[in-house]
């Protein structure tokens, strides 16, 4: 309260000018919470790190002929099996991002209410401090102190879930009746702490990569997560009370700095990927601890909400007030129930292409260059594969551009209209890419794809905002955000099994593309049924 009303005094003076401060502090947090994004660089330094080494028979022979001394190895057959067990160790880190954007969905969901009711400052700095914590511990995760602590903590967890299912099963029982129910949460308590002891001396240290897996699977995945959830919606929210006019433009100059983080994180000079080559993905991780703490928490502190909805958009916004409803009032409504389809849709057809365009690029080239007759050298064929990467830099550069413009758009034409325009755009990109074969047309191809999914963080804040009021913003799209993290799962997923299935990616484009042309007709019919919303409630 006191933080509030420090605000509202800071901001009765220049409003014009604190609520630019607030833009800038947005962009701020979200270029650090963007990071998660970049996760990919990860994987092959901690393969190094967290599993044994993998060598072939014929290596392993002439090691020991050498005389050399080596330590911990798995030793396989020959060169593909060294691949296929190297793909399935980095299939475990990857478990980590999964957990991370689960995590980031779903604690936003609180992380929204506690931002309205408290102003976005506080619940930004929780994420900078459970973000720091999180890449911190996975720096120091060679320590088995940090072993014993991840596992208490563990228990800890798991004992608080069984204390709150004790009680909602039988919180309603009188314990004058029954008194052995006072005893039971001492006996849960004595039961975890003993079996947290024996465990932890019996396996805690002793499982080899399990137990840095376990932790990387806690820290970087669900607590930097968390992190991300808490300071995430932040930004957002103090903006569309800030700009009630340009909620689209704002909503994606904020999440737009989401998109940029990742690609500056993935740079070779002054990102992450150049970093952990001169020094390693340790310190890296104790080094980015430190910016996420500092840099999130700089920017939290510049977020502050209005001390009042400005005057000059109070009719064009007075609707919008009307409007506002509580978070159990908005999952009972259709409207919230068609807009977490239309993202759940529009999300999963995104990270399907987003899973796998890389790959699909460059076999994409390699089989235009062999259908005319050529034979390709190993070193002409690793060329073509590199070019096809270069679509990822691409999509995600016009990934970052397209919140901005789609937010921008939809304050023109409005929502509903932008919505179907960029579905339908993406459903006939989706139909041409699958036969797309030459550099310039993939290219082309992941920027539209790029540009169409950035919009989606642009225009489903803002159509929230519209939809359920600014009031309570943070925990009503931090519900419909939900459907991104379920998306974030299904659609890497899918990706996957299409290629598995059918021996091409030709499917899962195709599923992508009729997934938008679902999320088109799911908003025509959102603008329906608000149609019909607005001319009962003016005949009654």
């Amino acid at each position: 309260m006191v933080n509030q009303a420090a605000d509202a005094i800071g901001t009765e003076r220049k409003p014009s000018s604190a609520r630019y401060l607030v833009l800038v502090g947005a962009v701020v947090v979200q270029l650090i919470l963007g990071t998660v994004y970049g996760y990919s660089i990860f994987w092959q330094p901690l393969t190094a790190d967290v599993f044994p080494e993998v060598i072939t028979e014929v290596e392993h022979a002439g090691r020991l002929a050498a005389g050399e001394e080596f330590g911990e190895i798995l030793i396989v057959a020959d060169d593909d099996a060294r691949v296929k067990r190297m793909a399935v160790q980095q299939g475990y880190l990857k478990y980590a991002f999964s957990i991370c954007i689960l995590s980031f969905a779903f604690v936003m969901v609180l992380a929204g209410r506690i931002q309205d009711v408290t102003g976005p400052r506080l619940p930004a700095l929780v994420g900078a401090a459970l973000m720091g914590v999180g890449f911190l511990v996975a720096g120091l995760a060679s320590s088995p102190v940090v072993f014993y602590l991840a596992h208490s903590a563990f228990v800890g967890a798991v004992t608080i879930l069984v204390l709150m299912v004790f009680h909602a099963l039988f919180g309603h029982l009188d314990p004058q009746k029954l008194p052995v129910l006072k005893a039971v949460p001492i006996g849960i308590g004595a039961a975890a702490i003993v079996a947290g002891v024996v465990l932890g001396n019996q396996y805690v240290g002793r499982l080899g990569e399990l137990d840095k897996l376990f932790v990387l699977w806690g820290t970087i995945g669900f607590l930097a997560g968390a992190g991300i959830g808490f300071a995430y919606v932040c930004p957002i929210a103090a903006l569309v009370k800030w700009f009630p006019k340009q909620k689209g433009l704002v909503s994606g100059i904020a999440v737009a700095g989401f998109g940029f983080g990742a690609y500056l994180f993935k740079g070779d000079t002054i990102g992450a990927l150049g970093y952990i080559e001169r020094h390693g993905i340790t310190a890296f991780f104790l080094v980015h601890a430190l910016v996420c703490f500092v840099g999130v928490s700089i920017g939290a502190l510049m977020l502050r909400n209005p001390p009042a909805q400005p005057a000059a958009a109070a009719s064009a916004a007075g609707a919008a007030v009307n409007s506002d409803t509580s978070w159990q009032e908005t999952l009972r409504r259709p409207a919230f129930h068609l807009l977490w389809l239309m993202f759940f849709s529009g999300a999963m057809a995104g990270l399907m292409v987003i899973g796998i365009i890389k790959v699909f690029a460059g076999e994409q080239l390699v089989d235009a260059a062999q259908a005319g007759g050529a034979a390709l050298a190993e070193a002409e064929m690793s060329d073509l594969l590199l070019k096809g990467a270069a679509a990822v830099g691409w999509l995600a550069i016009f990934n970052a551009i397209g919140r901005i413009a789609w937010g921008f758009i939809s304050d023109l034409i409005g929502r509903t209209a932008s919505l179907v325009a960029m579905f339908l755009l993406q459903a006939v990109m989706m139909f041409l890419l699958i036969g797309m074969k030459t550099e310039l047309a993939i290219a082309v191809a992941a920027c539209v794809v790029g540009f169409n999914f950035g919009g989606n963080f642009a225009l489903f804040p803002s159509a929230t905002a519209d939809l359920f009021g600014a009031r309570n913003f943070g925990v009503n799209y931090g519900c419909v955000f939900t459907s991104y993290g379920i998306a974030g799962v299904v659609g890497i997923a899918a990706g996957n099994a299409a290629k598995a299935i059918t021996g091409s990616y030709a499917a899962a484009f195709m599923v992508a593309a009729a997934l938008c042309l679902v999320s088109a007709g799911l908003a025509i019919g959102l603008a329906v049924l608000q149609r019909r919303a607005a001319h009962a409630a003016h005949a009654a």
